[in-house]
């Protein structure tokens, strides 16, 4: 028999027992729709964590200093100077080199509406003059702006005190006694943003607010094609020779590192749970085997005819084979899309929206059709062994 007469033949007979044909897909459109929602909602992870990395320079890392005692008063320690960045410029491999400078204590923002207290990072706007702000509502720093006591607030600060960006512009906020106005609300920092959290304003109003003039931090640029380990071990040695008598280690933190490893975290337990939610599918599919079972017992006079009248055992194997590959790949077919609408019911209460990808498509199509062959494959062989006159009597 063709192909097509075998889909014909197999359809025909599922059509006689729709009930049953439905029943048994239930199984296979559970196991399926899971592995799907799962799928999707792992794909929608990794999608957000690569565009965050995105907003992110891929040669830029951050270094700072961690002092071996971690209750040292870091105040007394200078980690970073103005000789420090110009060495490091001249470092082989060096693109940049900026301080990344900024207030770490924790600071108490009063409004007339509410209090609000945490530990904020403003980094200075003279060392990121050419860092562009993602500004969601309001505007940016201009020139001529350095001495004004002026903010563009972070998105989480801007909520916990006015409620909404659009309520934040133009008032007026107190931040270590002295009044800034709201020009400005940033949008959402990215997952891995090292800038997240923070809130900006000018040098000159940094430095009225503090006397400390330490560079904590610097932001380093990797030039293209470098290695980037090699470099920073450069520098690492550099900063350890002008700074012998400090007890610590220089840490770095690398965005395109973090990348790779939350990827490979979330490719793992999406895998993983996939899998242990891809057990519902050997459930159903033991129910299509029973029933394939079933199906071959109430046809044993139809096989034995059809053998009789010069049908071959290959061509009876074969019938039943797709029986059970079309009742899974229906299923599947039907899960995915109700994996799928699940996904976006889920995703309405994620901080980002699950992806169907292609490949996990066309990887759901082909599992539902191996679970088929696979548990099809054994009814359908003892089907096709039925001895014909035996059969007709049965």
């Amino acid at each position: 028999m063709s192909i097509i007469s075998l889909i014909k033949t197999a359809l025909y007979s599922l059509r006689s027992h729709k009930l049953r044909a439905f029943l048994t897909m239930i199984g296979i459109i559970i196991g399926i729709s899971s592995v799907v929602t799962i799928l999707s909602i792992g794909n929608g992870l990794k999608a957000e964590v690569l565009s965050s990395a995105e907003d992110t320079s891929a040669n830029k890392v951050n270094m700072y200093f961690q002092a071996e005692n971690i209750g040292a008063d870091t105040s007394l320690i200078e980690p970073f100077n103005k000789d420090d960045i110009y060495n490091i410029q001249r470092i082989q491999g060096v693109q940049q080199v900026e301080a990344a400078q900024g207030i770490l204590a924790g600071l108490n923002f009063i409004t007339s509406e509410a209090s609000y207290f945490d530990k904020r990072n403003f980094i200075m706007l003279n060392s990121y003059k050419d860092k562009k702000l993602n500004i969601e509502y309001g505007r940016n720093f201009r020139d001529g702006e350095e001495d004004k006591k002026l903010i563009v607030l972070d998105k989480n600060v801007t909520k916990e005190l006015f409620g909404s960006p659009e309520n934040a512009l133009g008032k007026a906020i107190t931040i270590g006694g002295y009044n800034y106005e709201v020009i400005g609300t940033l949008a959402e920092a990215g997952m891995l943003s090292l800038d997240g959290g923070s809130s900006y304003i000018s040098e000159e109003a940094k430095k009225s607010m503090t006397s400390e003039s330490a560079i904590n931090a610097i932001d380093i640029y990797i030039k293209p094609n470098e290695d980037k380990d090699s470099v920073l071990e450069d520098i690492k040695k550099e900063l350890k020779s002008s700074h012998p008598n400090i007890q610590g280690t220089y840490e770095v933190q690398d965005p395109q590192a973090i990348t790779k490893a939350f990827e490979k975290i979330i490719d793992g337990l999406t895998t993983f749970i996939a899998l242990v939610t891809g057990i519902s599918l050997f459930v159903g599919g033991i129910g299509v085997m029973n029933i394939m079972y079933v199906s071959v017992t109430e046809r044993k006079r139809e096989i034995g005819i059809r053998r009789a009248i010069g049908a071959k055992p290959k061509s009876i194997m074969l019938q039943f084979l797709f029986e059970a590959i079309i009742v899974t790949g229906t299923g599947g077919l039907i899960g995915i899309g109700f994996g799928y609408i699940v996904s976006r019911i889920v995703g309405a209460f994620l901080p980002f929206t699950p992806v169907l990808t292609v490949s996990s498509f066309i990887g759901a199509t082909l599992t539902s059709v191996i679970v088929g062959i696979i548990f099809g494959i054994i009814p359908a062989y003892n089907a096709s062994k039925l001895d014909p006159i035996k059969a007709i009597y049965m």
